[in-house]
Order: C-alpha cells, then sequence, then structure tokens
C-alpha cells in the first residue's frame, strides 16, 4: 500500500511542476504591471488612511476612507479637497509621508 501512496504522491509533484512550468512559459512571460495604474490601486485604497489618524482623528479619516471609496478618488484628493491642508491641520510634506505607499509597502523602511 505504502508503495502506491508514494508513487501517487511522485506522480501528483510531477504533475504540478509541469502544470506550473506552463503557467509561467504560457501565461506569465512577458507580462508587465502597469506601475501607474498599480500605485493609482494603492493610493486609492481605504487602508492607507490609518497614519492620517494622528493628524486628523479616527472619525476624519474613516470618513475620507468612504469618501474616497465611494468616488474612487485617492485619498490624497480627498484630503485636499477637504482644505486639511489649507486649514493646517498637518503640511503637504507631512501628508506625502503619511500616505507613501512605498515606504508602507517596505514596512516602515524608505
Amino acid at each position: 500500500m505504502m508503495p502506491v501512496m508514494a508513487r501517487n504522491v511522485l506522480e501528483s509533484a510531477r504533475l504540478l511542476a509541469n502544470a506550473a512550468r506552463l503557467l509561467a512559459d504560457k501565461v506569465v512571460a512577458g507580462t508587465e504591471a502597469d506601475v501607474e495604474r498599480t500605485r493609482e490601486y494603492a493610493e486609492s485604497s481605504p487602508s492607507i488612511v490609518t497614519p492620517l489618524n494622528r493628524y486628523l482623528g479616527y472619525e476624519e479619516a474613516a470618513s475620507i476612507a468612504k469618501q474616497a471609496l465611494k468616488e474612487r478618488r485617492t485619498i490624497r484628493e480627498v484630503v485636499l479637497e477637504r482644505g486639511h491642508v489649507d486649514a493646517g491641520k498637518l503640511t503637504i510634506t507631512q501628508l506625502d509621508a503619511a500616505l507613501d505607499v512605498l515606504t508602507m509597502a517596505r514596512g516602515g523602511r524608505s
């Protein structure tokens, strides 16, 4: 019984390896990321609003996230539209640092 199971496991591993190779060759090879669109998705994600809590408070940050999601806009656009920078609640430099998705993706390391 054990040799049959071992043979089946090895055959399954070979099939999986072949399928992975085909997927890589036929689908993945030659594809390129749309960097601008990917950045737009990241900057529109409601989860990136969290660093703004310290400047605007939880309620306002959550409201900004909801508006951005509903209107399909970036968090940055909504913050600027609501006048938080003009009102002095945060500077444009603080906004840029708080919403830096590349730094977030690296775990806070620049």
